[in-house]
């Protein structure tokens, strides 16, 4: 008899006797970091993006977003370095070199102010709503996803029989590797995003001041 599945409020069987969670719950936890993790969508981080692009106007002179691009751009060096590696025939982790793979091929269809600027809204959305994040795991893989998503490259079309058209679908990597490529973003670039978070925090925490002292004022009026 299968043990009950781990996930918080799921009470179907595990897919195995050696299964921890139900064949949904796996899944999810291959595809998204966390069993009860859901995919971070274009649409949740589009106000984060917008946050990071207009931080980016008002200081356009600032040498930090430079200093991001390069920070992406050592990184295709390091992932570069991989792959040749292993091309020499030196042993390698197949995980690290398919994340490795993912960089080159970012680095190749995409400018490096596309990836950093994904990258850090993510990170600020982290910071912001820890709560859409189940654990590091999650949020890493969640990351790796959406800057993957930057690329048309990681789509493919099928065939949908139940709607009877071609649909677009997302070319998953493996778990391992979504890992590995998450953490390398998120070490990379990831500062970016949480000092913007905490400037953010500052604006608000500011016009909720200035909101409050214009209410005293007013409340003196006669």
């Amino acid at each position: 008899m299968h043990r009950p599945c781990r996930a918080p409020g799921c009470s179907s069987p595990a897919a195995s006797s050696f299964a921890a969670y139900c064949s949904p719950h796996r899944s999810a936890f291959r595809r998204h970091g966390a069993p009860d993790q859901r995919a971070i969508t274009k649409a949740q981080l589009k106000p984060y993006l917008k946050l990071v692009k207009a931080r980016m106007a008002k200081n356009p002179d600032s040498p930090a977003w430079v200093t991001l691009d390069e920070r992406w751009r050592a990184l295709e060096d390091i992932a570069r370095g991989i792959v040749a590696d292993y091309a020499k025939g030196r042993a390698a982790s197949r995980y690290e070199r398919a994340a490795a793979c993912e960089v080159i091929k970012l680095a190749e269809d995409v400018k490096p102010r596309e990836v950093v600027e994904v990258a850090t809204a993510m990170v600020m959305m982290w910071e912001m709503e820890p709560r859409l994040f189940r654990s590091d795991r999650a949020f890493w893989i969640q990351l790796a996803r959406r800057v993957r998503g930057v690329t048309d490259m990681n789509f493919g079309e099928r065939w949908d029989n139940a709607r009877g058209r071609v649909r677009r679908c997302y070319r998953e990597l493996t778990p391992r590797a979504a890992l590995i490529l998450g953490h390398w973003l998120a070490e990379t670039l990831g500062v970016g995003g949480q000092h913007l978070a905490r400037l953010h925090r500052a604006d608000l925490e500011r016009k909720t001041n200035e909101n409050r002292e214009l209410h005293e004022a007013l409340s003196k009026l006669s």
